[in-house]
Parts: structure tokens; C-alpha cells; sequence
């Protein structure tokens, strides 16, 4: 899980999936120490890379009837996204 950068505290696995499905701004804000942090490039092209995955496997899973299937895949996909995080104390570019 991600850790704060400044304070040392573990986030939340509830707090990092809130934070990622509302998109209040580019930062998140650690709890306890109100700092802001960003997320890192290599931690933004891999949620970038797994959110780019879904509309592209939905086509095939349509085509195919395999819509229960990919509905319990994305459920799952979305639930483990914030142990992919990993955070930074300044913003990085994406590539």
C-alpha cells in the first residue's frame, strides 16, 4: 500500500480508492499530515495502461457473450487499482 512521503503513515485502501474514482485534482492529500502528494510516472502509466484496457476488451466480450464474465473481471480490476499506487512528494509528467 502507499505510504506518505512525509509523515511515514500508511493510506488507507478505502482512502486511495475514493481519491482514485473522485477526481478532486491532480494531488492527493495525506490525512494525517495535510501534505499534498502526487502520484509517480510509473504509477500513473500503469493505472493509465489498466483503465486504457477495459473499452478495448469490451468489444470482444460483447461480440462473444462473455458480458458476465467481463463485468466480474472489471469489478475485480477496479478494486485491486490502489495497491498499483505508489506516491511522491512533487508532480511528474506522464511519459
Amino acid at each position: 500500500m502507499a505510504r506518505c512521503i512525509h509523515c511515514k503513515s500508511n493510506l488507507s485502501w478505502f482512502y486511495i480508492f475514493k481519491r482514485l474514482m473522485i477526481m478532486k485534482g491532480l494531488y492527493i492529500q495525506c490525512p494525517s499530515c495535510r501534505q499534498r502528494l502526487y502520484f509517480t510516472s510509473s504509477s500513473k502509466r500503469i493505472l493509465f495502461g489498466m483503465i486504457m484496457l477495459i473499452p478495448v476488451l469490451f468489444v470482444p466480450a460483447f461480440m462473444l457473450g462473455y458480458m458476465a464474465l467481463f463485468l466480474g473481471w472489471v469489478i475485480g480490476y477496479i478494486l485491486v487499482l490502489p495497491w498499483f499506487v505508489t506516491l511522491t512528494d512533487n508532480d511528474e509528467p506522464l511519459f
